[in-house]
């Protein structure tokens, strides 16, 4: 009886094990990436940068898809928020997402999304047009945005990066005011720079590379070193004005929910991919550091972000509706 017993008792127990669903390991399918901004931009560079890396080097079971969604970023970043969590969607944005939900402009935010990694930094700079005798250093161009507020044109896209940005070097110089309007990105501002419909502006260090050369002059470089592409320009901090540091991550994120097999195996694929010589030269090559946080790190940087950015993102969209 005891050995009947014993037998009922194995034959259930391998009748629960097959029927128990194997648990796959991830991916099982393609994976598909959302950059909510147009082909071209610095979030669409790095995405494919990665996509190549994983690719070339087999990093991946399934295949990467790269999908940009033009118009305002609020719209793809919309989508991967509303998408199925099951590990196949992903969005790729920057602290932009932080600007928009600062400012009210959307009623979601970074914390609705899963944060899977950041890869790679790049920071502004404060530029003018070279040979503007107006202007010697950043400290020159402060007095007179004091000395006469709202004169001086400053070229920005109205609340994005590079508005937040000159907020917040404005607001190292108390009654310092500059006059934002709408011109665009960097290749933009870089032309309305130079054929003066604007004063002045900020580049990441990469644009500032590409146009120095062209009649660019840099005043202030906002990081804690001056880069070693460009010694010539000195830090905020050595110019006076504080620990001003505005700095742009690349920031992987998943949908609410998504399960963390999803988000770790992501995450390790772009840990990989950061390690290859493709990744970290084309990197350097677009001035970007290399940099890679991820799980609680990266979480507690997010909100340690953000705890900086809605102030000034309130105040950016502020000065937008006037």
């Amino acid at each position: 009886m005891k050995s009947l017993t014993t037998s009922l008792m194995i034959a259930v127990g391998l009748g629960i094990l097959m029927a128990a669903p194997v648990q796959a390991a991830w991916p099982e399918k393609p994976v598909k990436v959302i950059v909510p901004f147009k082909p071209g931009g610095s979030s669409d560079q790095t995405a494919r940068t990665f996509q190549k890396a994983i690719v070339d080097n087999n990093l991946m079971s399934q295949k990467l898809t790269i999908v940009n969604v033009g118009g305002h970023y609020t719209i793809g970043s919309r989508q991967v928020l509303e998408a199925k969590p099951d590990g196949y969607t992903f969005l790729l944005i920057h602290k932009a997402l932080m600007g928009a939900q600062g400012a009210g402009m959307i009623d979601f935010g970074y914390a609705d999304f899963e944060p899977v990694a950041e890869t790679s930094e790049f920071c502004l700079l404060s530029c003018v047009r070279k040979g503007d005798k107006r202007f010697t250093d950043v400290n020159s161009l402060l007095k007179m945005a004091t000395d006469k507020p709202d004169s001086l044109i400053f070229g920005a896209n109205l609340g994005a990066l590079n508005h937040m940005a000159g907020i917040q070097l404005q607001n190292t110089t108390p009654g310092a005011n500059f006059r934002f309007v709408q011109i665009g990105g960097g290749t933009a501002n870089f032309t309305a720079l130079i054929g003066e419909q604007t004063d002045t502006t900020v580049l990441s260090m990469a644009e500032y590379l590409n146009f120095k050369v062209k009649g660019v002059k840099g005043l202030c470089y906002m990081f804690p070193t001056r880069a070693p592409d460009a010694p010539e320009v000195p830090t905020c901090e050595e110019a006076g004005l504080g620990k001003l540091v505005y700095c742009v991550g690349s920031w992987w994120f998943a949908p609410k929910g998504t399960p963390k097999e999803a988000v770790d195996g992501l995450a390790d694929v772009l840990a990989k991919a950061m390690e290859t010589d493709y990744v970290q030269t084309m990197l350097k090559k677009k001035a970007m550091a290399p940099t890679f946080t991820r799980g609680a790190a990266f979480a507690k940087k997010l909100d340690a972000t953000y705890k900086i950015v809605e102030p000034t993102a309130k105040q950016a969209g502020q000065k937008k509706k006037k």
